[in-house]
C-alpha cells in the first residue's frame, strides 16, 4: 500500500471543494451575523439553538457600517436599547470552558456610567435589568476611559467570581473602527482579548455562571434601569459553549464571518499537532468508522454537558433517565450507541449504565438509563458518556 505522511498545514480541501465548515459548530449556542436590509427591526440566531431575538426601541439593522456581510446591528445612544434573547440562559449554560466574541464599531467617544460594549448574561431583562449573572466590558466613571470591568456571579446573590475586575488598557476598544472582542475561559483561567491581544488574564475559577435571577442575554444594553446604551454597531456575535477557542497572549482575529454550519464532519481530519503526521491510504477514510456524535455530561443535580460533538442538549426525564438530543439528526434509527457512566466520584464498582432506551431512540435523540444494581433502582449519575456510530 502506498502511504503518504502529511503535516497538518498540508491538509486542505481539494481544488474547487466547498469549505467544510466549523468543526465546533455543534458547541455554538448563539450566532448572529446581523445581516439584513437597512432599517430592519428583526434578526435571527444561526446556531442550532435557534433563539428568538428581540430588538429593543430604536435598535435596528444598518448598512451604514459592516464588518462582514454588508450590514450590522446599530444601537443608538438612548435608553432600553440592544438585542436580547429571553430564556437563552436556560439553553446557554456557561459551565466549564466558553468563548464569547463579537465585533464592535464604537461611535460614542465619551462613555457614561453603566454603559456596556458587550453582553449581559443571566439576569432579568427586557425592560428592567436586575440580578446576578455576568456583565462585561462595563464602564463606570471612576475607571479610566480606556479600561473596562467585568462582574460575574455563580451564587446568584453576590459578585463572588468578579466584582469590578478591570480588564486592562484598551479594553473598551478604539472609537471609529471595527474591533474584535473576546472573553475566553479555559479551566479556571479567564482571558480577555481586544483585536487578538490579551489585555487581561486571571484565575477567576470554573464555577457555572448563575442564571438563578434571570435567563435573559442582552447585547448592547446599558446595565441598570434608566441608563443609556453606548452608540455602536455590532457584528458577528457568537457564544461557544464548552470550548476555549483562543489562548496565549495573542491570536489573529477572524478574517471572515463565522461559519454557520458544521459542514460535512466526515471530511475533517483531526491531527493533534503539526509535529505528528497522519498516514492516509489511497482508499481514503472509511466513513462508517467515524463517530457521528459523542457526549460527556453530569447527570446528577442540574444536568449539564461537559463536552460533546453533535449533541445539542440533555433532557432530564427523571431519576437516572436522560434523553440525548442530536444537533444534526441521524438519517435513520439503525445507529449504534455505546454508553458508560460513574455513579459518584468515589464509585469503583456496583453501579453502571444499564441500557439504551430503545423506546426513546429516534433520528433526533436516544435515551440512557443509569441503574444501581445494589439498590435495584434507577439512579442519577455524576458522569455519563455515550458515543454514536451509524448513518
Amino acid at each position: 500500500m502506498n502511504l503518504q505522511k502529511l503535516r497538518l498545514g498540508q491538509l486542505k480541501p481539494a481544488d474547487g471543494a466547498a469549505t467544510v465548515g466549523d468543526l465546533h459548530f455543534p458547541k455554538v449556542k448563539w450566532l448572529s451575523a446581523f445581516d439584513g436590509s437597512n432599517g430592519a427591526t428583526s434578526t435571527s440566531d444561526s446556531s442550532n439553538s435557534n433563539l428568538s431575538l428581540t430588538l429593543q426601541s430604536s435598535t435596528q439593522i444598518s448598512t451604514a457600517q459592516s464588518k462582514f456581510g454588508g450590514s450590522s446591528l446599530y444601537v443608538p445612544n438612548s435608553a432600553t436599547q440592544g438585542v436580547y434573547a429571553n430564556g437563552a440562559g436556560s439553553t446557554i449554560q456557561l459551565t466549564g470552558d466558553f468563548t464569547i466574541e463579537w465585533w464592535v464599531y464604537r461611535v460614542q467617544v465619551t462613555l457614561a456610567d453603566n454603559m456596556i460594549l458587550g453582553p449581559i448574561y443571566g439576569m432579568q431583562g427586557g425592560t428592567n435589568i436586575s440580578g446576578y449573572g455576568m456583565v462585561f466590558p462595563y464602564y463606570y466613571g471612576p475607571v479610566s476611559t480606556s479600561e473596562a470591568q467585568i462582574y460575574a456571579s455563580s451564587n446568584g446573590s453576590s459578585w463572588n467570581i468578579a466584582s469590578g475586575v478591570t480588564l486592562g488598557t484598551g479594553s473598551l476598544g478604539t472609537v471609529g473602527q471595527w474591533v474584535h472582542m473576546a472573553m475566553v475561559r479555559s479551566g479556571t483561567t479567564w482571558s480577555y482579548y481586544v483585536d487578538g491581544t490579551r489585555t487581561y488574564t486571571g484565575t477567576l475559577g470554573s464555577a457555572t455562571i448563575s442564571t438563578s435571577t434571570g435567563t435573559y442575554i442582552h447585547l448592547g444594553r446599558a446595565w441598570g434601569n434608566g441608563g443609556t446604551s453606548a452608540e455602536a454597531y455590532y457584528d458577528d456575535f457568537r457564544i461557544t459553549q464548552a470550548l476555549a477557542r483562543y489562548s496565549g497572549t495573542s491570536f489573529t482575529p477572524p478574517t471572515t464571518a463565522h461559519l454557520t454550519s458544521a459542514g460535512d464532519a466526515n471530511k475533517h481530519i483531526v491531527v493533534n499537532s503539526d509535529v505528528d503526521g497522519v498516514a492516509i491510504g489511497t482508499g481514503g477514510i472509511n466513513q462508517a468508522r467515524i463517530a457521528k456524535a459523542w457526549v460527556n455530561f453530569n447527570g446528577s443535580g442540574t444536568v449539564a454537558i461537559r463536552t460533546s460533538y453533535n449533541v445539542s442538549s440533555i433532557t432530564d426525564d427523571g431519576t437516572g433517565k436522560y434523553d440525548v438530543n442530536f444537533s444534526t439528526a441521524m438519517s435513520d434509527n439503525d445507529y449504534s450507541v455505546v454508553s458508560d457512566g460513574r455513579y459518584n466520584t468515589g464509585d469503583t464498582a456496583g453501579s453502571s449504565i444499564c441500557s439504551i432506551r430503545r423506546e426513546a431512540l429516534t433520528t433526533s435523540k436516544f435515551g440512557v438509563r443509569g441503574s444501581n444494581p445494589e439498590a435495584q433502582t434507577f439512579s442519577d449519575f455524576e458522569m455519563v458518556s455515550a458515543i454514536v456510530f451509524g448513518n
